[in-house]
């Protein structure tokens, strides 16, 4: 039977992965702080959005959270398409108006238009 060596490499790369992972909440909450000082949203949205960010970081949903609170963050979407990747806000999450049409063949908030061809 092989017993594996543990060395000091191993278990520092292991506190290192820890460190990184630890560090990635409070490097969520300095993005989400620079993106909610540039917002030009009410003041009453920024906290809506700061407050829903807060529980995408307690449930670790990072790619939903990059796209609220990210570098170019929107703190009013709440949900992304799954095709095309477009912001959905509000309640019954829809796109906004000028986001569309998408032009994403099979996205379900797509419109029909004869001004541009879709991308597959």
């Amino acid at each position: 039977m092989k017993v594996k060596e543990i060395n000091i490499n191993d278990t520092l790369r292991h506190e290192i992965k820890q460190l990184k992972e630890e560090a990635k909440v409070f490097k969520s909450y300095k993005k989400l702080i620079l993106t909610a000082a540039k917002s030009e949203y009410d003041p009453e949205d920024v906290v809506k959005g700061l407050k829903f960010a807060a529980k995408l970081i307690d449930e670790k949903k990072w790619a939903l959270l990059e796209k609220v609170g990210g570098t170019s963050g929107d703190l009013m979407a709440r949900g992304e398409c799954s095709k095309c990747g477009i912001n959905l806000v509000g309640e019954n999450l829809r796109p906004r108006n000028f986001t569309l049409p998408c032009l994403i063949k099979g996205c379900i908030y797509n419109t029909e238009t004869n001004e541009r061809e879709e991308i597959q």
